[in-house]
């Protein structure tokens, strides 16, 4: 059975039951180990079929890394690490045996890694911040220990020279020779954030790249270890960073622990870091490792591994054209990759030519010929040209699209608008702008462009030949004298309730506008823009030769140069903003704040928050906002609880965010310091008792008495700017809160401000009321409805009364009615359901004619094939529940 390629991979393993989270390929390329905690499984990869061995592992820990011994000396030998021990496995005569298990570490081993030249020694590393060098020949303890301060993550040998490697730690990274005691040689400060990928170059001994979470991968030289020599930047953490077997390639794989949609892998040229080569698109999960396997015999390909969290193993095939990318002359085929001497590897260049490349030839063989308005006239595989003709109405373009050798992995094609062309050359200027700028989007994700460039030409080409007809038409018009700051002044002022815009869904806007020909007939028929739609229609009247109501005219569309109103609709486009960055609230903020637990703890942690997302102001307000729950930070004594400073800093904080319109902070700040007035009252009562640094944070109260006083506080002054209280989802929009300084200095406003208790009275505090409500809603239009439940557990508004119809339950143990679920007087379960005899908790419902009810889902299963009560007192539920609401 042939292998099933999919463009260029094919899958080598489908193990869902595996669950491995470790993978290995062996030095000669035959074997792939993958482990988990409950199995080991060996794949052979020259076997066509899908055959697997699997070995039972027992142990309650996770495999943390695993590896082949890189020599043919002891080519059957890997190891993987297991919480703090190593477990050495031989693999011959298709058993797996484990021979060594090493165990020095006292903390979980981090990342392990063979000698490269050496079969009998290896490396490993740990949470212990200890790097120990083991010798198999004995294994009884290591035969080297190195200690570093911190924690190392990744621990590599140099391949080229015997004694060096290197480890990471934390955003450092420390060279070792193990011929010169336990202190490293030399200290790489690489980056500031954690280091997650080392890797040692292929070609050099003094060159390594490292990966880190700061979205960098950087490239040091041990001559020169000061400063990177070179740093390529991408869009999300790195989690690897490998030098390929071929040229100056690099592959990288963003971080597992992300989950960001980032299921590929990049391939970089290293001499050009501006974009990646080629993206490796085919998992639908996370890659978790990747490792190359050794060219076989007569192969021209290289041949990439890659296991990932959707436990799938995939087989790559790196053409050579990929390998050309790199820098890289492909080898000849009968050369075999020599196992014994890497040096050996770096010194063979054999140059061969690169045929043909099966993408463009496939790309022409499936593009669609019968586009309207467009001939193609030649498609020329062996020197790469397609030639098409654009028709559009009296117009004739003849382009040549000319595709690179390297076409279409991060690539463009050439775009030459050819002689006999009959279009201006602002038209054709702006095409040629199109077509680049549409190519260069698909060949960045390594797609083909070609019939997407031909649509969106002749798409083009219609646009822009009207437009440039309607300005040749402004020109030639003359311009009569009492019209001169009419109509054509006008003509781009829109129609009365043909444009508008809006921001809606807390950071979008939406614009719409009137269709272009609208604008080019109003010029030409000199219609200035009305002030009302009244004067539309007498305008129309006096200007056009036949009748033409309003709602026709804003359907037209021009058909011909002759025919310009037809009751077709004319399509308009709609635009939608991100306008996020206009406004100071942020949704990651939203995802990030907490407002549980001890208030010092929700402020240290939300300004963590804010400094994630560069708000250094935010930082410093909950650095303050700390301090007022942790008085002992200022002083050990309790003097800080009853300082002046202490509510005018938390209203000040509130006052000035309001002004600023940040109603994310204001919010947030009234929740965490807002408490009912009845909690403040009962601290008082208890002053005795209770230590005053205790009750420092409920210096803003949030209650009130009635709405009335709301409503006479915000508007009691017909001059005052608030006349109404407008809903949350008005507020979400754009509401203006006045501060609290407005509301103490306006005079319609009666005693809000108590110097005595030190706390703002109700009316002002209704104002906290709406940036609650108004943030709950915002977070309720981000979907994230969690964090809107915990700001509306801090809301005080009292409960309405009930007004209406309302349903009691009697208690079945002490027969009192009851409104909620458990009986205020004995305090059990009020209801049982009738189906199946146990207290109701959750989801119920009741007949209103009989009374029997019960859980949901069981009155649901037994009313699809019964229509008599399960209580045998033989009411039609469904029916007279029915007749009782008129349906």
């Amino acid at each position: 059975m042939a292998l099933n390629w999919n463009n260029e991979y094919y899958v080598a393993l489908e193990g869902k039951d595996l669950q491995a989270n470790a993978m290995a390929v062996d030095i000669t390329g035959t074997y792939v180990l993958l482990a988990g905690r409950k199995y080991f499984a060996i794949r052979n990869l020259d076997e066509e079929v899908q055959l697997v061995q699997k070995f039972p592992r027992q142990s309650k820990y996770d495999v943390g890394a695993a590896e082949w011994n890189p020599t043919m000396h002891h080519k059957e030998l890997c190891v993987i690490s297991s919480n703090q021990r190593l477990e050495v496995l031989t693999w011959r005569k298709e058993e797996l045996a484990q021979t060594h298990s090493l165990k020095a570490h006292t903390r979980v081993i981090t990342d392990l890694n063979w000698h490269q030249m050496d079969p009998n020694i290896l490396a490993s590393c740990s949470v212990d911040t200890f790097i120990y060098i083991w010798d198999l020949r004995d294994s009884r303890r290591p035969s080297l220990s190195l200690s570093a301060i911190a924690e190392a993550s990744q621990v590599r040998w140099n391949r080229l020279s015997s004694n060096l490697l290197a480890t990471s730690h934390d955003g450092d990274i420390k060279i070792w020779d193990q011929r010169k005691g336990t202190a490293p040689v030399q200290y790489v400060a690489a980056h500031l954030s954690k280091i997650h990928g080392l890797d040692w170059s292929r070609t050099s001994e003094t060159q390594f790249a490292t990966c880190s979470q700061d979205n960098t991968v950087k490239f040091f030289d041990t001559t020169n270890p000061r400063k990177a020599e070179y740093i390529l930047t991408t869009n999300a953490p790195v989690w690897r960073a490998r030098y390929t077997p071929f040229g100056n390639g690099l592959m990288t794989v963003v971080v597992p622990q992300l989950r960001r949609g980032e299921n590929s892998l990049l391939l970089w040229n290293t001499a050009n870091r501006a974009t990646p080569m080629h993206t490796f698109m085919g998992h639908k999960d996370v890659v978790l490792e990747f490792q190359w396997r050794h060219k076989r015999p007569g192969d021209s390909c290289f041949q990439l591994i890659t296991w990932s969290k959707d436990q799938t193993l995939l087989v790559w095939k790196i053409e050579p054209f990929l390998q050309k990318l790199c820098g890289y002359e492909p080898e000849d085929p009968h050369e075999v990759t020599s196992y014994h001497n890497p040096k050996e590897n770096v010194e063979k260049i054999v140059r061969k030519a690169v045929p043909k490349v099966e993408p463009l030839q496939q790309e022409f063989s499936l593009l669609n010929v019968h586009i309207p308005n467009l001939e193609v006239k030649s498609m020329n595989f062996p020197n790469r040209v397609c030639s098409v003709r654009a028709c559009v109405n009296r117009f004739t373009v003849n382009l040549e699209v000319t595709f690179p050798i390297a076409y279409p992995h991060g690539v463009p094609p050439n775009f030459e608008v050819k002689d006999g062309s009959q279009v201006d050359e602002n038209v054709a200027n702006q095409l040629l702008q199109t077509l680049n700028h549409l190519a260069q989007q698909r060949v960045s994700k390594n797609r083909t462009c070609l019939e997407s460039c031909l649509r969106q030409m002749v798409t083009t080409l219609e646009q822009l030949i009207t437009d440039s007809e309607a300005d040749r038409m402004y020109e030639n018009t003359i311009i009569n004298p009492e019209n001169s700051f009419g109509g054509f002044n006008d003509a781009y002022i829109p129609f009365p309730r043909t444009s508008g815009a809006k921001f809606c869904c807390v950071d979008s806007l939406i614009c719409f506008g009137r269709v272009s020909h609208a604008r080019r007939l109003s010029t030409k028929m000199e219609i200035a823009t009305p002030r009302a739609l009244s004067a539309l229609e007498n305008i129309l009247a006096k200007r056009s030769s036949h009748q033409l109501s309003i709602s026709a005219y804003y359907y037209q569309k021009p058909r011909s140069r002759t025919q310009h109103y037809s009751a077709k609709p004319s399509k308009v486009l709609v635009h939608i903003y991100d306008c996020s960055g206009l406004f100071l609230v942020h949704k990651q903020l939203a995802k990030d704040y907490i407002l549980g637990g001890d208030v010092a703890t929700i402020c240290k942690h939300n300004a963590a928050a804010g400094a994630v997302v560069g708000r250094l102001d935010l930082v410093q307000a909950w650095a303050l906002a700390e301090l007022v729950a942790n008085p002992q930070k200022v002083d050990e004594g309790d003097i800080w609880a009853h300082h002046p400073f202490n509510s005018h800093l938390m209203e000040s904080l509130i006052s000035h965010y309001s002004s600023l319109n940040d109603i994310q902070m204001a919010a947030m700040l009234c929740c965490v310091f807002g408490k009912q007035q009845e909690l403040l009252l009962a601290m008082n009562e208890k002053n005795a008792k209770t230590p005053k640094s205790q009750a420092h944070f409920k210096l803003v109260p949030s209650t009130f008495t009635s709405s009335k006083i709301t409503k006479h506080i915000l508007h009691k002054s017909s001059s005052s700017p608030y006349h109404t209280i407008p809903p949350a989802d008005v507020i979400a929009e754009g509401w203006v809160f006045p501060s609290l300084e407005t509301i103490k200095s306006s005079s319609s406003v009666d005693c809000l401000w108590s110097e005595n208790t030190r706390t703002i009275k109700a009316p002002s505090s209704n104002i906290y009321e709406y940036y609650k409500l108004a943030y709950a809603e915002t977070l309720y239009r981000w979907g994230l409805l969690y964090n809107r439940a915990e700001v509306l557990k801090h809301l005080s508004w009292p409960q309405e009364i009930h007004k209406g119809v309302e349903f009691l339950c009697d208690c079945k143990n002490c027969i009192k009615p009851s409104r909620a679920s458990s009986c205020n007087s004995c305090r059990k379960l009020t209801l049982n359901c009738i189906v199946c005899h146990i207290s109701v908790r959750g989801s119920a419902n009741c007949c209103i004619v009989c009374g029997h009810g019960g859980h949901t889902i069981h009155l649901l299963q037994w009313f699809e094939r019964n229509d008599v009560c399960p209580s045998g007192c033989g009411c039609k539920c469904l029916i007279e529940t029915g007749n009782m609401f008129g349906d």
